[in-house]
């Protein structure tokens, strides 16, 4: 029966461990070896893939991962989880580092999307943690370029700069060589705004060694931080070699207009200024606003278009303060965030803390509780040890009240020639012996309650004890005791090895008899039996002695 339970409970792991697989699986798995290559291929292939026809947890995980990562790749932006939630459940406490590292990312993504760059963050700082040893580098190098947005729009410029430069090494050794320079030219802008023109100019040099293999995005971006270097710390020559550059290298509809207006305004260019603001295609972001506005400002007012530039400046600080409040307002939302991130966070690890506390004072009373129980089991298993050796020992006990009393009265039966006072000593112990007979068999209260009174009196004159026992050993063991007084004993040591013949020990006599002459007497025994003190012990050469002498 319980071997039948145990192969049931088997059958039922191993069923959930081997759930079947939808027929969609392979394709899901297929997604994965070309999603970053071929991202539009991936999005057709899972819309194509019927969801609520996926089997089981994993299924679903891997699915709604892989589907999220190509509506990213394919700059379809979510601000909601309804598609992502399946992973988020799953790959929390399951998965590979690589499943979990994705999984945070793309979570933090739609947080970005969202605008809770806090909540973000921490995805992303998890992410970079759980993921350590994900052998997926470009997620890996995506999440620091995420961090490193977010502390451009808090104007964090070292975390920036961090952050890009730990995006670019990856990047680097995962071969996207573009990625890396992109990198790089966002670490020459971090460098730029912090007005750090030594280290600016390195990461330029590095970008230059690599013109040849940027596209037109990073050459765009390259040129355009190039010359933003050149206006702040650039000679006017400087800075015309570098916008014939950037305008030979770049083709018009890709050129930052702006930049170059704002380099022509620097050298003092005007016109060539108003070409370029003429040039350019408003955004809709505030920085480039503010940026166009300010330049068109600027240009009106050199080229003496006075009231026009004061209209536009007027234009520039009104929309100025808004972007003021909007990125105070933002700071003080990603500090309030993560201020309630950091409650939870504590919460949690105080609920955590408590479960720790209580789980291990139940483990502790368990443990207790065990513990009681073993030392309980074993108390009773000595003291049951110890009422078999107690039943032992009476046993052997009334065995040789038995035989003790068989033998005596076989003696008066059989032996005529008993003296009187020895056969009426006999015929005492044998009384006693009868009557301690009785009270074992029978378990009788009241014969045990007498006799123990007789035995105590007995006892108590040792004299007469010691010369009744001597007087029955004269008639059980005639020969022993003639012996004895033929080494000279006395009456009083011949009742002294009786003692020992019936087997009592040494310290039981000496207890019994409460005589201080008790070495004395023993010694004194000794002597006149011949035996040294360190020969042999007196009890074992009696009990030996009487045995040779039945």
């Amino acid at each position: 029966m319980k071997t039948s339970f145990f192969l049931i409970i088997f059958w039922l792991i191993l069923c959930c461990a081997c759930a079947p697989r939808s027929p969609y699986w392979s394709s899901i798995t297929e997604v994965d070896s070309y999603i970053e290559e071929r991202p539009d291929s991936a999005l057709w292939v899972l819309e194509q893939i019927e969801a609520s026809q996926l089997t089981n947890k994993e299924e679903n995980a891997k699915y709604a991962l892989l589907y999220s990562m190509a509506l990213d790749k394919n700059v379809v932006d979510k601000t909601d989880f309804s598609i992502l939630q399946p992973a988020i459940d799953y790959y929390s406490s399951k998965g590979s580092a690589t499943d979990k590292l994705r999984m945070l990312y793309y979570q933090g993504r739609i947080y970005q999307n969202q605008g809770s760059n806090a909540q973000a963050m921490e995805c992303f700082v998890k992410a970079l943690s759980v993921g350590h040893d994900a052998d997926d580098l470009l997620t890996k190098a995506r999440t620091y370029f995420a961090q490193s947005r977010i502390y451009y729009s808090l104007y964090e410029w070292d975390n920036f700069i961090e952050a890009n430069k730990n995006a670019a090494k990856i990047f680097e050794e995962a071969g996207r060589v573009n990625s890396y320079l992109n990198c790089q030219i966002r670490i020459i802008n971090g460098y730029t705004l912090k007005k750090d023109s030594a280290n600016a100019l390195l990461y330029i040099e590095e970008c230059k060694r690599h013109l040849n293999s940027m596209n037109i995005s990073c050459l765009t971006d390259f040129f355009s931080n190039y010359l933003t270097y050149q206006i702040n710390h650039g000679s006017v020559q400087a800075i015309e070699e570098t916008i014939e550059d950037y305008l030979r290298s770049v083709p018009s509809t890709k050129i930052k207009w702006l930049t170059i207006a704002n380099a022509y305004i620097n050298i003092e260019k005007y016109d060539n200024a108003s070409y370029a603001l003429s040039q350019y295609t408003p955004q809709p972001d505030i920085d480039s606003k503010l940026k166009y506005m300010a330049l068109v400002a600027k240009t009106l007012e050199k080229q003496g278009q006075y009231p026009e530039a004061l209209k536009t400046w007027h234009q520039y600080n009104g929309t100025s303060d808004s972007a003021i409040y909007a990125v105070v307002r933002q700071d003080t939302k990603f500090v309030e965030e993560r201020h309630l991130l950091e409650i939870r966070a504590l919460t949690e690890r105080e609920a955590k803390n408590r479960v720790v506390i209580i789980t291990t004072a139940i483990v502790v009373s368990l443990l207790l509780t065990i513990l009681w129980i073993q030392s309980r089991l074993k108390i009773n298993k000595m003291k049951s040890a110890l009422a078999e050796q107690e039943i032992e020992k009476y046993k052997a006990q009334y065995l040789q009240i038995k035989d003790e009393r068989d033998y005596l009265s076989n003696l008066l039966a059989h032996n005529n020639e008993i003296p009187q006072d020895v056969k009426a000593a006999i015929i005492k112990r044998l009384d006693l012996l009868n009557k301690l007979f009785m009270s074992y068999i029978t378990n009788n209260t009241d014969i045990d309650r007498n006799l123990n009174t007789e035995i105590e009196n007995i006892l108590a004159n040792k004299n007469s004890f010691m010369e009744s026992t001597k007087l029955v050993f004269a008639g059980s063991h005639p020969n022993f005791i003639k012996f004895l007084e033929e080494k000279g004993l006395t009456e009083w040591e011949i009742g002294y090895c009786c003692l020992y013949a019936m087997g009592l020990r040494g310290k039981e006599i000496g207890q019994f008899i409460k005589l201080p002459s008790h070495y004395n007497l023993s010694s004194g025994i000794r002597e006149k039996l011949g035996i040294s003190e360190h020969e042999t012990n007196l009890g074992i050469y009696i009990k030996k002695l009487l045995k040779n002498f039945e």
